[in-house]
């Protein structure tokens, strides 16, 4: 890593040669991390969005508003050593809401599946392990039905073998995060993908993080009752207080 990459670097609050002159721009840890110019690290496999791949727990800009919130994410995170042991105790999922748009529960999910990702890399070097190269997915259910909607409108085969592709990563995935959940107005197909991620995640004890402008309640109505026992069960509600700050400088 270089002093501008230790900056801008997941890592860079563990690493003893941050901002230090070892630091080289072909640091093996930042290039497994986040690739090159961006692409080809676990970062931007695990598909979080460009403007949010450095954001942590402790850097997020939702902290000072959310500090209620935040307290809980802390103590969140900390589990994320539980990933190591099979016989350990299930770490739980999450379910970020507030009824107001812009108040940091995409922020605070893309920190969460960050950390994630650091817990798992070091972790696995630290047990002398191979890190997977996608121990988390993030799904934008938004961009997802979009492209989801073209690929039935245009009958094309090749898109829905991608959004078939989608499906399988983020059931898989050790660890995943389902951005903007309440689709009231999807169609009963595209429901029912959902509900085949949702199902397998939490048959299987994967955990996720959710968030939604919904009340968790709601997800009886979304989907089924169900599944929304499912969702409920080993699952941790945060509430985001405040009005939207999009568009506000921090």
């Amino acid at each position: 890593m270089t002093n501008n990459h230790a900056s801008k670097c997941l890592l860079a609050s563990r690493c003893k040669v941050a901002n230090q002159a070892q630091c080289q721009a072909t640091c093996p840890h930042f290039v497994s991390l986040h690739g090159l110019s961006g692409r080809g690290g676990r970062v931007a496999t695990a598909g979080v969005p460009a403007d949010y791949r450095m954001v942590t727990v402790a850097s997020s800009p939702a902290r000072a508003d959310q500090a209620d919130v935040y307290k809980n994410v802390d103590a969140y995170v900390a589990t994320f050593e539980r990933q190591f042991d099979a016989e350990g105790e299930r770490i739980k999922s999450l379910y970020l809401f507030s009824e107001s748009p812009g108040t940091g529960k995409t922020t605070t999910a893309a920190a969460i599946l960050n950390e994630w990702l650091v817990a798992h890399y070091t972790g696995s070097i630290q047990r002398g392990q191979q890190a997977l190269q996608r121990p988390a997915h993030w799904l934008d259910v938004n961009e997802f039905q979009t492209q989801y909607n073209l690929a039935t409108m245009t009958n094309d085969e090749s898109a829905m073998a991608a959004i078939k592709t989608v499906i399988q990563r983020t059931q898989q995935a050790p660890f995943a995060v389902l951005d903007d959940i309440g689709v009231r107005s999807a169609s009963e197909a595209f429901r029912s993908y959902l509900h085949a991620i949702i199902n397998h995640r939490t048959a299987n004890g994967l955990p996720t993080v959710y968030t939604s402008n919904l009340p968790i309640e709601d997800m009886a109505q979304v989907f089924d009752a169900r599944l929304y026992d499912r969702m409920r069960d080993q699952c941790a509600v945060l509430a985001f207080a405040g009005q939207s700050k999009r568009g506000m400088r921090r």
